[in-house]
């Protein structure tokens, strides 16, 4: 099964089924900002780092795959991901 979602297709791959990712040149038109908490930037650099990316480069990716991710699953992947969020800040 192949997923696209913009300009980001979701291939099957390796005998693990992992996902890879498939970009296009597509023309950015739009500056999207928001906050984001000090410790999640620096793990964005270090992975943009390791990538040879720009930040801005993974943060797209990211909120490609995340879209294409609720696409796919609808709102359960979100209630997934505030339940695990809830569970870690009650167990700080």
């Amino acid at each position: 099964m192949t997923l696209t979602f913009g300009s980001v297709k979701f291939l099957p791959g390796g005998s693990h089924s992992k996902k890879m990712l498939e970009f296009s040149a597509m023309k950015k038109d739009l500056r999207f900002t928001f906050r984001i908490q000090s410790d999640l930037k620096k793990e964005l650099e270090a992975i943009a780092a390791r990538e040879g990316r720009s930040v801005a480069q993974i943060c797209d990716a990211f909120l490609k795959a995340g879209s294409a991710a609720y696409k796919e699953h609808g709102s359960k992947y979100l209630q997934r991901y505030f339940s695990r969020q809830r569970k870690d800040e009650l167990q700080k």
